[in-house]
């Protein structure tokens, strides 16, 4: 397929292009969200902008946006795209100033830098389509205001259109197009190599030389849960390890997916990380794990509400208990999690308990449930970062490794450090992390045996911590608090 600009009355060709198949796919398009996804140099900005030219043109007073996220990507990249792309011909004025390219059937582009892009700025805007080049670098919200403007009168509804580009990468865009795609959304997705005639020989030639994994998301442009986010919060080689973990659980009673059934003995941990249990919100999860050797023994995930998780809660408990050896429960009790430790106090089951310095009363208090503040959050990954450096913990439910793969740094204060990717979720991620957490240091390669009614495997005596198995002696560790 060629796409030419031509000059009707002197039949000039103006600029030509022969568009490969991906390229064709996203020309051709009829849904209203397209998105190109692909590797370097596959020519996901030429069809940006040969597609906003057309529309320009096709349609006399069209009002087109074209963005991406900061002002020096915009001017040095999509701006110099567009004129370098774009026949002078075609252009009857340029207000610089203003950002605005104006044609003579009086249709216009608009370019904007969309990280400081007002709310109330885009409100004002009457579009008929909008283009956004490098789309995973802009938040959901920008795109989902954009929607709402696509109001030109004039424009057939079939032309009202939001047009996207992107790398391969696992944010707020693949949980849309591709893990829950809707009927309206599209995806291209195409390789560098596709687009190798038009590229430096050189160019490709030293993209081919970079690791497998750089290879398989930059220049074949495989975009899949296979890859990771950029700044993961545990380190690459760590979720590698989780990865190639995965099973198949072996039964499954009320929900619960097990993975190993109770061994008398052995102490067993229970993380929750609870949720309102509505439609399109957070998964309510339970997490149960072997800490005395260090693996995942069940999963269970609904959308279910404090009082009904409580109640399976206090279920699988009992699954992993007998009478001397208590499943212990770590639940999250922020917010909605309160009323799920209200409903658990109410059974006769072993909660976690933490201390909290009392600022007025100078004193420290033992109050129930797992309380995450942006203290003791940092305090939770560590523990398990530790865990993966220097034991093997094991983790068998593969929806809970592939959260590995979006839980980043972030500074939304919400996350309090960490937390899930956009159009991503952390439910998961937390109850395991809960369910592996105790206090103290980690000891390498060292797997604890049961826990007994008179201390277990660790005994306090003048004021040091004793552990028989190493026969070394520890000062003993701060309790954590939390204001």
């Amino acid at each position: 397929m060629i796409i030419k600009f031509q000059n009707q009355e002197t039949q000039e060709i103006l600029g030509q292009w022969e568009l490969n198949p991906s390229q064709r796919r996203f020309w051709e398009s009829e849904k209203k969200f397209v998105l190109f996804s692909g590797g370097y140099g596959c020519g996901k900005s030429l069809m940006l902008t040969l597609k906003a030219i057309d529309q320009a043109l096709r349609y006399p007073d069209n009002y087109l946006l074209m963005g991406r996220k900061t002002y020096p990507e915009l001017r040095d990249t999509l701006l110099k795209e567009f004129f370098t792309i774009c026949p002078d011909g075609l252009i009857k004025d340029y207000l610089k100033a203003e950002g605005r390219v104006i044609f003579g059937n009086k249709s216009e582009i608009v370019f904007r830098h969309l990280d400081t892009m007002a709310t109330s700025e885009i409100r004002s805007m009457n579009l008929g389509s909008a283009f956004i080049d490098q789309a995973e670098d802009i938040s959901k919200e920008v795109v989902d205001g954009l929607r709402g403007r696509l109001r030109r009168a004039g424009i057939p509804d079939e032309a009202r259109k939001i047009y996207l580009s992107c790398n391969p990468a696992l944010t707020w865009l693949f949980a849309e197009f591709k893990q829950n795609p809707q009927p309206e959304y599209e995806v291209i997705e195409a390789s560098t190599l596709e687009n190798r005639k038009n590229l430096p020989v050189g160019y490709v030639e030293d993209l081919l030389k970079y690791p497998e994994s750089y290879k398989r998301q930059y220049v074949y442009g495989v975009w899949d849960m296979t890859l990771l986010s950029e700044n993961t919060v545990f380190a690459r080689e760590y979720i590698e390890r989780l990865i190639g973990l995965s099973e198949q659980p072996i039964k499954e009673t009320e929900g619960l997916k097990i993975y190993r059934t109770y061994q008398p003995g052995n102490r067993y941990q229970m993380g929750v990380d609870p949720a309102e249990g509505v439609e399109g919100g957070d998964w309510s999860v339970i997490s149960i794990v072997d800490l005395t050797t260090l693996e995942e023994v069940a999963h269970f995930a609904q959308k279910i509400p404090p009082g009904p998780l409580a109640e399976k809660c206090i279920l699988f408990a009992k699954m992993y208990s007998d009478k001397d050896n208590k499943c212990l429960i770590v639940p999250e009790m922020n917010s909605i999690g309160s009323a799920l430790v209200l409903k658990l106090q109410e059974s006769d089951c072993r909660i976690f308990r933490r201390e909290e310095y009392d600022k007025i009363t100078k004193l420290k208090t033992e109050k129930v449930g797992w309380r995450t503040t942006a203290q003791s959050k940092p305090m939770l990954v560590t523990r398990f970062q530790e865990l993966m450096r220097l034991n093997n913990p094991r983790i068998y439910t593969k929806e809970t490794i592939e959260q590995f793969k979006s839980f980043v740094w972030t500074d939304e204060a919400k996350k309090k450090g960490m937390g899930a990717k956009g159009g991503f979720h952390d439910d998961r991620v937390i109850a395991i992390l809960l369910a592996f957490w105790e206090r103290g240091a980690v000891v390498p390669g060292q797997v604890l045996g049961g826990q007994k009614k008179s201390g277990g495997t660790i005994n306090i005596k003048n004021g040091k911590v004793y552990i028989p198995q190493l026969a070394v002696e520890k000062r003993p560790t701060n309790v954590w608090t939390s204001n």
